[in-house]
């Protein structure tokens, strides 16, 4: 506006230069909900606690409940806003802003909607290629793994990330008997003889 003055202001100063009726500031805290609990879905109760002022002006602890309603395929990181329950203000309330943090997971790496797990595989199953389970959110799936598959391969399974959205990536893990019984060293020691394949050259 004119001379650095907004039209608000000039309003205040019109009305002689009483404050306007300004709603209460808004406020963020953090829900922490599951890997499931975010592919899903829902709602869930979140309990916070607040500093309001008695009648004679003495802060006195209050705590307070939401009902808290996210969309499935939230990601960490996420805020959902709920108006209305912030701080109070001459002019109403301001807004509650929830950021959202998943929890960790014992089965899943999370990069925003999409997930990774680990899938051991036999040295045989690897050099064969085969059926392999792999966990995903909503149980157990197959996948076929080709000949040949190496250890830190990725194979994707499109539209098993959080909430449908994201995928999910098996990496595969190559692992090798830790002991062999005396027929599985006969055969070992036969694949030695009989293969020409030396990555260490």
């Amino acid at each position: 506006g004119r001379h650095g003055m907004d039209f608000e202001e000039m309003e205040d100063e019109d009305l002689g230069g009483r404050m306007r009726r300004r709603p209460g500031a808004d406020q963020e805290a953090e829900i922490t909900i599951s890997l499931e609990e975010a592919d899903r879905g829902g709602r869930k109760s979140i309990s916070l606690q607040s500093s309001e002022m008695d009648s004679r002006g003495r802060p006195r602890p209050r705590t307070r409940t939401y009902d808290v309603r996210f969309p499935s395929g939230v990601t960490d990181g996420a805020r959902i806003r709920l108006a209305g329950q912030g701080a109070e203000g001459a002019g109403g309330a301001g807004d509650l802003y929830l950021k959202v943090r998943l929890e960790p997971h014992h089965a899943f790496k999370v990069t925003g909607r999409d997930l990774e797990t680990e899938v051991k595989v036999t040295p045989w199953k690897a050099a064969l290629g085969g059926k392999v389970m792999v966990p995903t959110l909503s149980g157990l799936a197959a996948i076929a793994i080709p000949a040949g598959t190496q250890s830190g391969q990725r194979v994707r399974l499109r539209g098993k990330g959080l909430g449908g959205k994201g995928d999910l990536y098996a990496k595969i893990q190559i692992v090798v008997p830790t002991r062999l019984t005396a027929k599985e060293k006969d055969l070992f020691e036969q694949l030695a003889r009989a293969s020409s394949f030396d990555p260490e050259s």
